[in-house]
């Protein structure tokens, strides 16, 4: 077991209801319970629990890999410790601990929490391009004054990988400045009215080929870029999202040996009846097995 920096607390946690030895394991998750910016419905300090409820009470198989999670060697380090009302300090523990598991050749799994957090993924993992599925851009350079806030995270992480290192799927949610932002520095963007049109083949092929040339990928999820009717329980639910089943098949056809961790994040659970987290939950043992099986 490596020194995990501010280690998390001292209550059991099993992901999917079983634990596997730290030493063994291929996978490390860990959660974030931080929601100190949240801007609309904070409670997705919950989500981390939450997820991990559901995924003791749903099954492992997977019919797109043909694989059980039960067969996969994950380790649940539980909840890093957080600063509440300290975004920089929980940014820079959570950068700690992803650095710490990747230099025992773990891959890093980080359940949030805010969107926010995946700035520390950033900071630890240098050299990767990051796939963010979201609703929004969140390429702000401040909100409400504030730097770091979960609205100007991904501009953040183009601060530490470079404009041509992230790339938005599902986007639907902006304002008139941010778009010419982006449109001027030619951020590469499917909104989710094209993944719709398009369809999972067309879509993953234009995915596949905006990460041409990319040594290592980290993906992250927020949990709104699929549509409310799905996946209510979210912070800032937008209209006219994808379909879940989209998502997942379009991860199917791009994971490959590149892809150096993931997070799932913005669950907040009180807003719904754990329909979000059950989604979430499901999605991690999907993505596991597909890193799995590459």
């Amino acid at each position: 077991m490596p020194h995990i920096p501010f280690y998390l607390d001292d209550r059991p946690a099993y992901f999917g209801g079983f634990k596997r030895d730290y030493a063994e394991s291929d996978f490390a998750l860990f959660g974030v319970p931080f929601d100190g910016t949240s801007s609309y419905r904070p409670g997705s300090r919950f989500g981390p629990d939450a997820i991990r409820e559901a995924s003791a009470n749903i099954e492992t198989w997977s019919w797109r890999t043909g694989t059980d999670f039960e067969e996969l060697r994950l380790h649940d380090l539980g909840n890093l410790a957080v600063v509440h009302g300290d975004a920089g300090e929980t940014i820079r523990r959570v950068g700690d601990t992803v650095e710490d598991i990747v230099s025992t050749r773990k891959i890093p799994i980080m359940v949030g929490g805010e969107h926010l957090m995946t700035l520390g993924a950033a900071k630890a993992i240098k050299g990767c391009t990051f796939v963010s599925f979201d609703a929004h851009f969140d390429l702000r350079d401040e909100y409400l004054s504030n730097r770091l806030s979960h609205a100007c995270v991904m501009r953040r992480v183009m601060e530490e990988e470079g404009k041509d290192r992230v790339i938005f799927c599902g986007v639907r949610a902006t304002f008139g400045e941010e778009l010419r932002w982006v449109k001027e520095n030619g951020i590469k963007f499917m909104t989710s009215r094209d993944l719709l049109r398009e369809g999972t083949k067309s879509s993953s092929s234009w995915l596949r080929e905006a990460l041409k040339g990319s040594e290592k990928v980290y993906i992250t999820i927020d949990m709104d870029v699929i549509d409310p009717s799905y996946a209510p329980g979210v912070g800032n639910p937008e209209p006219e999202g994808i379909h879940p089943s989209l998502l997942l098949d379009m991860l199917q056809e791009v994971i490959d040996e590149r892809v150096v961790g993931f997070d799932i994040v913005e669950v907040a659970p009180k807003y719904d009846m754990g329909i979000t987290a059950l989604l979430a939950s499901k999605m991690i043992f999907e993505i596991c097995t597909m890193m799995k099986r590459k």
